[in-house]
C-alpha cells in the first residue's frame, strides 16, 4: 500500500456534503487522469473536473498517515473535496504506486510555442501567485505590470 493506514472509512471520515460519493463517481468515469509518487512521502495527481485543465492533488504523508492534502479545485469546505477523494480511492484499488523519476524540463515543454509557454505561465501563477514573485525576481530589470525595462 502506497499510503500507511490509508482505508475507506478514513476517507469518509475526512470529507462532508456528498464528496465522498462524488468522488466515487469521479474515479468510477475515470476522471483521475494520471497519478504518480513524486517522492518517498508525496502523490500528485491530476484529476479532470468541471474546468478544461484537470485539478491537481497533492497528498503528502509519512510512515504513519497522510500528513496534508492540496487540491487545485475552489473547493473550500473545511474538508477532503471530491478530486482527493478519487485520488485517494484510486490509490486502495492499487497495491503500490512507484516514486516516478522527474520528467525534465526541456522534454516538458521544448515542442510549445511561444504562445502555449506564455498560457501555461498564466495559468500556473494562476494556480499559485507566489510563481509571480520568482519569475520578479528573475527579471528584476522589468517594471512590474508592464514590460518596459526599469531605469
Amino acid at each position: 500500500m502506497t499510503i500507511p493506514n490509508l482505508t475507506r472509512a478514513k476517507i469518509e471520515e475526512n470529507t462532508s456534503s456528498g464528496s465522498f460519493d462524488r468522488g466515487q463517481e469521479y474515479l468510477a468515469n475515470g476522471a483521475v487522469r494520471s497519478i504518480q509518487r513524486t517522492d518517498e512521502h508525496t502523490l500528485k495527481a491530476q484529476v479532470q473536473g468541471g474546468d478544461v485543465h484537470p485539478y491537481l492533488v497533492t497528498i503528502t504523508f509519512d510512515a504513519d498517515d497522510i500528513q496534508s492534502v492540496q487540491c487545485t479545485c475552489p473547493y473550500h469546505g473545511g474538508s477532503w473535496c471530491k478530486h482527493i477523494v478519487a485520488v485517494l480511492l484510486k490509490t486502495l484499488k492499487q497495491e503500490e504506486i512507484p516514486v516516478a523519476k522527474p520528467a525534465r524540463l526541456n522534454n516538458l515543454v521544448e515542442d510549445l510555442s511561444r504562445t502555449e509557454i506564455i498560457a501555461l505561465l498564466k495559468r500556473l501563477v494562476q494556480r499559485d501567485p507566489q510563481i509571480l514573485d520568482e519569475i520578479r525576481n528573475e527579471r528584476p530589470e522589468i517594471v512590474d505590470g508592464g514590460d518596459a525595462p526599469r531605469r
